[in-house]
């Protein structure tokens, strides 16, 4: 797909038009924040084989046998969503919430849509900052403060400062291996979808009249299939990436953070 002259003026009349805008992100709008992405070439994934953190089993497995390495995998993720901020990407789809109805469906773990402000989110693969039973029960929502207290415990036992064996205070508040066990509500390999976000999701996306597809692979099923089915209901798919989608009917290439801007300011001057 080649991107045309006038597809950001189309898209833009697109919004204006919309009775309800779905926003679906993934991991390239979280990036411009700092947030490394899992699948690219340099992504999480190569450095942390998903075999061994990306199922819960494997995760336990690692924090018995590989202590070290199972904090080394928990600060890489925590520490940048500790301390990671909302960039102009996610500041312009709270705009955009102020002009039109707009939901935005997230892939990213990070929360920081809410905090950028906008307040219909669905977080189909949960997040870092909700911790849950192991039967799925919310337990409580963590501020990035407490997420910042438990990584600098985690530094304190990976340096030596603290002895491994304060590594379950370390986590104290995020992940509890004894009765009850908790544990943060994100959705691992081979896990359900979240609810009731996943079943939101595919309403809204059915519901639509434009989607947003933003900074996303297109490559995690079954989160992948919702362009298809919005489209398949009769939306218009805009598609803000450096990489052009098959389901794309306009395409915007370049950086979140530059183009998202630019795009709600044409729309809604």
């Amino acid at each position: 797909m080649t991107a045309k002259s006038n597809d950001l003026a189309n898209a833009s009349e697109r919004l204006r038009a919309a009775r309800h805008i779905v926003v679906f992100t993934g991991a390239g709008v979280s990036a411009e924040s700092g947030i490394p992405t899992f699948r690219d070439e340099s992504g999480f994934w190569q450095r942390f084989p998903p075999e061994e953190f990306a199922c819960w089993s494997g995760l336990m497995r690692t924090a018995v046998l590989h202590p070290s390495r199972f904090i080394e995998f928990l600060l890489a993720v925590l520490e940048p969503i500790a301390v990671a901020v909302p960039n102009p990407a996610h500041q312009s789809l709270a705009e955009l919430e102020k002009h039109r109805k707009t939901t935005v469906i997230t892939q990213n773990v990070d929360g920081l849509h809410q905090k950028a402000g906008s307040g219909r989110v669905r977080e189909i693969h949960g997040s870092f900052l909700q911790v849950v039973t192991a039967h799925g029960k919310p337990v409580r929502t963590l501020t990035r403060g407490d997420l910042l207290q438990i990584v600098e415990q985690l530094h304190r036992v990976h340096d030596g400062s603290l002895p491994f064996l304060r590594l379950p205070g370390a986590l104290k508040g995020l992940i509890s291996l004894l009765p009850p066990m908790e544990r943060p509500r994100i959705v691992l390999f081979g896990e359900a979808m979240a609810e009731p976000d996943w079943t939101h999701a595919q309403q809204d996306v059915r519901d639509c009249d434009v989607m947003l597809v933003v900074g996303t692979s297109g490559l995690v099923y079954p989160a992948a299939s919702l362009p298809r089915w919005a489209k398949q209901a009769g939306a218009t798919i805009v598609v803000v990436d450096p990489n052009p989608h098959d389901d794309a009917d306009l395409w915007l290439p370049g950086m979140a953070g530059e183009v998202l801007p630019r795009l709600v300011r044409e729309a809604f001057p």
